[in-house]
């Protein structure tokens, strides 16, 4: 996940910068498995001062060296990471980073080749394509983050300083589930493809 804030807090950093602060992972070990952990893997923080590197290193802990990645368009997760490489202060984990971006492959493009369904009305995007094939995946739940602007409302929240500690724990926590439901929908996606189409 990924914010531009008009005010830098990060030193370092320019206004809009493309800061990475969250991300969730969903491993599976098999086709022939059932997922293990459904609520994932995950990192968030919004100010510490080493940021990039808290998350590139959690990541790449969490992710191991072997095995594909999917990301849907995954043109954004490789650009973040392709600039955070390119940071001298992470300089000494470029190597490893390049590593997994050769990794990543886009769910985006592996649909577009592959499945269409009247549900998405040209829509390709995660929430349309989520729709269209077997989960329990609901981004429309009252309450919860349904989308990257509500994400960023968040972001605002828990970096305002006035924010409580209980309302920061509750958007925390919101971001978290949110952040996990796009991860898991690509494993329930990956095995659609699997099972029905061959992938």
């Amino acid at each position: 996940m990924l914010f531009r804030s008009g005010v830098p807090i990060i030193k370092g950093t320019r206004a809009y910068y493309q800061l990475p602060f969250q991300w969730s992972v969903h491993k599976w070990d098999g086709v022939d498995k059932e997922i293990e952990n459904k609520e994932g893997y995950s990192f968030i923080d919004f100010d510490a001062q080493n940021i990039e590197r808290k998350f590139v290193e959690s990541l790449l802990d969490v992710i191991g060296n072997k095995g594909t990645v999917f990301a849907h368009h995954a043109t954004t997760e490789k650009t973040v990471l392709k600039k955070i490489a390119e940071n001298e202060s992470v300089k000494d984990l470029s190597d490893k980073i390049n590593k997994l971006i050769l990794r990543v492959e886009d769910t985006l493009d592996i649909v577009r080749k592959n499945f269409y369904s009247p549900i998405f009305k040209g829509d390709y995007g995660l929430k349309k394509i989520i729709k269209a094939i077997p989960s329990d995946i609901n981004y429309e739940e009252e309450g919860n983050i349904g989308g990257g602007t509500d994400a960023q409302k968040a972001w605002f929240i828990c970096t305002d300083p006035k924010t409580t500690k209980e309302e920061k724990n509750k958007q925390i926590k919101l971001l978290r589930e949110y952040c996990a439901k796009d991860t898991l929908a690509l494993y329930y996606l990956i095995r659609f493809l699997i099972k029905y189409k061959k992938l």
